[in-house]
């Protein structure tokens, strides 16, 4: 069985991806933003899921930072931009495996519910 809001999610989540990788800096990138923005919004409205939604705001807010500056300060030794793509990235992962697990928790529960039924059918055949 497919559901719908966790496939609009992945493919939410591959997008904002693409984007990500596919920033070459070092300049502002007004309008890969206003995707983002757009994107990270479609995304949190495909799932009513708490956890989703705060990974979300992290990813648009690093990715806010990321393609409306030019310069981005370093954290450490790691370069600016590198660090706003790793942590945009860990983020979309976090959001990847929340998908995995809502799915795999719908299933469960699905087939839990059609062993009852079938169950429940048998016994009614008696």
């Amino acid at each position: 069985m497919s559901y719908p809001d966790i496939e609009r999610a992945r493919a939410g989540q591959a997008a904002l991806q693409r984007i990500v990788d596919g920033y070459a800096g070092p300049g502002a990138d007004l309008r890969a933003l206003r995707r983002v923005v757009d994107l990270c919004d479609e995304l949190a409205d495909a799932l009513e899921d708490a956890y989703c939604r705060e990974k979300v705001r992290v990813v648009a807010e690093y990715a806010a930072e990321l393609l409306s500056q030019g310069e981005h300060r370093a954290r450490g030794a790691i370069p600016g931009a590198e660090f706003l793509r790793r942590a945009i990235r860990g983020a979309l992962e976090l959001v990847q495996s929340r998908l995995y697990s809502i799915e795999r928790a719908r299933r469960h529960g699905e087939q839990a519910l059609a062993r009852a039924v079938s169950g429940a059918a048998h016994a009614l055949k008696r």
